[in-house]
């Protein structure tokens, strides 16, 4: 809950009425140290906190260049409450161009979450966003995009975690974000369970992908947090929602491949395809199909591997409904 006292993240300390922005170390075990990007938004008036991160995943670009953009034009003065907002999460993927882990011990820092004190870089790194972004927070919100070789819909996630306080709040701030669809978990280790565990309402958003950040994705991520922003109080200024409906789905079901080679899609993210249809190919280095793999189940594509490259195990496509 916000106070009127100076908030203090590592060495940052802002009053009200200011905005302190700087680089947080946080120390990741055998005399290794990250420093995350971190900005402080303190309003002039009392209210709400919410911690807010982008760039979980290196090449998430779409959701660092949105958090940014809105981190760095927000007006103190207009603020209610207070925003804590990491702008690069995992600098260290964001630095080696790494998709899914931390270069560091090869881990994937949305699956580790609440982490430990005593953990891998990654694990630690973890801990380090539950306890000073994620814990104390009124709302957590956590910006994604696909990563370099991911293509996805526009949608934001929630955990169901039978709190029906926690759950309706959650869904009224993701329904303000104005994506069309709306996802709800559970998704064991991310930081959305670490938040729900807490009892704190929070959101997954996901915009862009595929290691670009064109200006009107930016624009409809930055949009969607300015209108979370409102819902939960911070702001009283925000774009209009979107004319939609939220579709709302409950069961995500992910395919890996079960082979290495060229990876030739057959459907497109958005496609609302039948169970049994042929999603695409694994081929091998002189087009000889290596696995045509088939949907488990109906439901709307919202993520897909866009990459040729393919490895066994690695995932091709998520379907949901």
């Amino acid at each position: 809950m916000d106070t009127r006292l100076p908030i203090r993240i590592g060495p940052l300390v802002a009053k009200a009425g200011s905005r302190v922005t700087g680089l947080v170390p946080v120390e990741l075990g055998d005399g290794q140290r990250v420093h995350l990007p971190v900005a402080v938004i303190h309003g002039a008036m009392p209210g709400p906190r919410v911690g807010v991160t982008a760039g979980i995943h290196g090449a998430e670009y779409v959701s660092i260049a949105a958090l940014r953009e809105v981190a760095m034009t927000l007006d103190p003065a207009s603020v209610h409450g207070s925003i804590v907002a990491v702008l690069t999460a995992n600098p260290m993927a964001f630095a080696a161009r790494s998709i899914y882990v931390n270069p560091m011990d090869g881990t994937n820092l949305n699956r580790v979450f609440p982490g430990r004190t005593d953990g891998s870089p990654t694990e630690r790194l973890a801990r380090w966003i539950t306890d000073h972004v994620i814990a104390g927070s009124d709302v957590f919100v956590d910006m994604h995009c696909g990563d370099m070789n991911e293509a996805l819909v526009s949608f934001t996630g929630i955990e169901n975690t039978g709190d029906a306080v926690v759950d309706e709040r959650s869904t009224e701030l993701a329904e303000a974000y104005g994506l069309h669809y709306l996802l709800i978990g559970p998704s064991p280790g991310t930081t959305t369970t670490a938040a729900a565990a807490l009892g704190i309402p929070a959101v997954l958003s996901e915009v862009g992908g595929q290691g670009r950040w064109p200006a009107e994705d930016v624009a409809l991520h930055a949009a969607g947090f300015r209108r979370l922003l409102r819902a939960a109080g911070i702001v009283a200024d925000a774009p209009g929602t979107p004319r939609h409906t939220t579709e709302i789905l409950r069961t995500e079901a992910w395919m890996r491949s079960t082979t290495t080679g060229y990876w030739h899609p057959a459907v497109n993210v958005g496609d609302r395809i039948e169970r049994g249809v042929i999603v695409g190919e694994v081929r091998d280095a002189f087009g000889g199909v290596l696995e045509s793999p088939v949907a488990p189940v109906e439901g709307v594509v919202i993520f897909l591997v866009t990459s040729l490259a393919m490895n066994s195990g690695d995932p091709l496509l998520a379907l949901a409904s």
